[in-house]
C-alpha cells in the first residue's frame, strides 16, 4: 500500500522526464527502496516502461477521467511504500482549464510536484521559470529541481546560483550524455514489449546509472508527501492476474466472470486499473495472444481485444486462422466481444497498411480502415452508448489514433463529444454480440457508477 507520492513534471515534451523517472525508479529499486510506478494521463506507453523499471504493474491516473475518490484509492493501491508518478507533456498542459494535467492531478492527490528543465538553451532564466511556477501553485507544491543536459559546470554554477536565490532546492543535475533516448515511433516511443530482456534492461540500468551518480536520491525521496486516504486496498497485481479482494470504487464494473484479453505487442494497451478492478471484483482474466495464433477461452463469456499496434504485424495476424477462428465462433455463439482502437480495427474486414497493401481481418464487423493518408485523431472523449451495451454509460476516454476509416456500415456504438462538449457525431459499430470503437475507455462519468454485468 503506498502511503507518500510525488510527481515527475517537465516544461513540455521532450524535456527528460521519462528518462529521469525511469532512472529514479530503476535507482531505488536497486537500493532496495520500496515504490510503485504511476502515469498522469491515459498513456499506455509510457507505463509499459514504467512497469519495466519499477517491476510491478505501473498505474495511470487521469484527473480528467477519474473522480477523486477513484484517484485516491487507485494511488493507495499500489504495493509500494512511495507512488512516483510522471507527469504528462507541460506540466499545466491538459483539455480545457488544465484538466487531466499533471498539476491537475498533483493537486487532486496533494502530492508535491519535482520539475525536470532541459537547459540546453538557457541558463539563469530557467531558475526564474521555475520560481514564477511554483508562485502560481500552493506553497510547497514546488518540492525541487532536476535540470537535464547541464553543458558544464560552469552552465551548472549559473543555474544554480539562481535557483538558491529563488529559494528552489536543486535536486539533481544530469549532463548531456548520448545513448539514453528511447526509440520513437508514430503514436510516441516504442513499447517495452517491442525489446528483448536484455536491451531494455540496458536501457533502464544505464537511466539509473546516471540518476544515481547525479541526483539526490535520499532528498527525493524525503520529498514525497502523504496520500489521501483511501478505502480498503490490496496489493498491485501481475498478469495474469491473480483473484484478489474487492476493489471500492471500481472505474467500471466486469462485464462477465470469465474474461478473455488479447495480451501481446499487436494488443498491449489494456489499462491496468481496468483489469485489475474487474479481477478483483471476481472476474477470472484469461490472457491470450493472437500473435502467436491462441484463441480466446472456449469458456470466457466476454472478450476483450485492446487497442495497440497491429499495423506492425498484419500478414501474421491475417493468416493466424486459429485466433480469427476463435473469434468468429464466438460471436456465432453469441459471446459478447469488444475491440478498442487497434482490436476495433482488427474486427473489421480488413486493414490496408501505409504501403497501400491490405490484409483481411475478422470480418465481424463491416469496417474498413487504413493507414495510407494518416491523419492524427487526439483527444479526450465524452461518450454514451446509443443502445443497451456491455456497461451503463456515459463514459470518459480518449482517442488517438493515425487511422482513417475507408468504409463503414452498420449500427452505430456511442454518441461522442469532446473535452469541451463539442459534438463529435456517433463512433463505432456493434454488430450482434460484437461491438468496437477507435475510443479508449478509462472510467465511466456517472457517479453511482451503475452497470449490468453479463455473464
Amino acid at each position: 500500500m503506498a502511503s507518500k507520492g510525488l510527481m515527475i513534471a517537465g516544461l513540455a515534451s521532450g524535456s527528460g522526464k521519462t528518462t529521469v523517472t525511469l532512472g529514479l525508479l530503476r535507482a531505488f529499486v536497486r537500493r532496495g527502496v520500496s515504490i510503485a510506478a504511476g502515469k498522469t494521463g491515459p498513456d499506455y506507453i509510457d507505463s509499459g516502461f514504467l512497469s519495466a523499471a519499477a517491476g510491478r504493474k505501473a498505474v495511470n491516473l487521469d484527473q480528467f477521467a477519474m473522480s477523486k475518490p477513484l484517484l485516491a484509492h487507485l494511488a493507495a493501491d499500489q504495493a509500494g511504500d512511495t507512488l512516483i508518478i510522471e507527469g504528462v507533456m507541460g506540466l499545466f498542459d491538459g483539455a480545457s482549464g488544465n484538466a487531466g494535467s499533471s498539476a491537475a492531478l498533483a493537486e487532486a492527490l496533494d502530492i508535491p510536484v519535482i520539475l525536470v528543465m532541459d537547459i540546453r538553451h538557457t541558463a539563469q532564466t530557467a531558475a526564474m521559470i521555475a520560481a514564477g511556477i511554483a508562485s502560481l501553485l500552493p506553497a510547497g507544491r514546488i518540492a525541487g529541481v532536476i535540470l537535464n543536459h547541464v553543458a558544464s559546470p560552469r552552465h551548472l554554477a549559473l543555474v544554480s546560483e539562481a535557483l538558491a536565490a529563488y529559494e528552489i532546492p536543486l535536486l539533481g543535475s544530469v549532463p548531456s550524455r548520448d545513448g539514453l533516448a528511447v526509440p520513437s515511433r508514430h503514436l510516441g516511443l516504442v513499447q517495452a514489449a517491442d525489446f528483448d530482456n536484455a536491451g531494455l534492461e540496458m536501457i533502464l540500468d544505464h537511466a539509473a546509472d546516471l540518476i544515481d551518480e547525479y541526483c539526490d536520491l535520499d532528498a527525493i525521496l524525503e520529498a514525497a508527501q502523504r496520500l489521501p486516504a483511501a478505502g480498503k486496498t490490496v496489493a498491485a497485481l501481475p498478469l495474469p492476474l491473480t483473484n484478489a479482494p474487492a476493489m471500492n470504487p471500481p472505474a467500471m464494473n466486469p462485464p462477465a466472470k470469465t474474461i478473455a484479453v488479447a495480451n501481446d505487442a499487436a494488443f498491449g494497451f489494456a489499462y491496468h486499473h481496468l483489469l485489475a478492478g474487474w479481477q478483483q471484483q471476481g472476474a477470472e482474466i484469461r490472457p491470450f495472444s493472437p500473435l502467436n495464433d491462441e484463441k480466446p477461452a472456449d469458456d470466457a463469456d466476454f472478450i476483450f481485444l485492446p487497442g495497440g499496434y497491429p499495423e506492425l504485424h498484419l500478414p501474421t495476424l491475417s493468416t493466424n486462422r486459429q485466433f480469427l477462428a476463435g473469434l468468429n465462433s464466438a460471436a456465432t455463439a453469441d459471446i459478447p466481444i469488444y475491440g478498442e482502437c487497434g482490436g476495433y480495427m482488427a474486427l473489421g474486414t480488413g486493414i490496408t497498411d501505409a504501403s497501400g497493401n491490405r490484409f483481411d481481418m475478422a470480418g465481424l464487423l463491416d469496417v474498413e480502415t487504413s493507414f495510407a493518408n494518416k491523419k492524427r485523431h487526439l483527444g479526450y472523449r465524452k461518450f454514451k452508448p446509443i443502445e443497451r451495451f456491455f456497461w451503463d454509460g456515459p463514459f470518459l476516454g480518449h482517442e488517438f489514433h493515425y487511422t482513417n476509416v475507408i468504409s463503414a456500415s452498420g449500427t452505430p456504438l456511442f454518441t461522442a463529444h469532446d473535452a469541451n462538449d463539442q459534438p463529435l457525431g456517433m463512433a463505432g459499430l456493434r454488430k450482434g454480440s460484437v461491438a468496437g470503437s477507435y475510443l479508449h475507455i478509462i472510467a465511466q462519468s456517472s457517479v453511482t457508477q451503475s452497470q449490468t454485468t453479463q455473464s
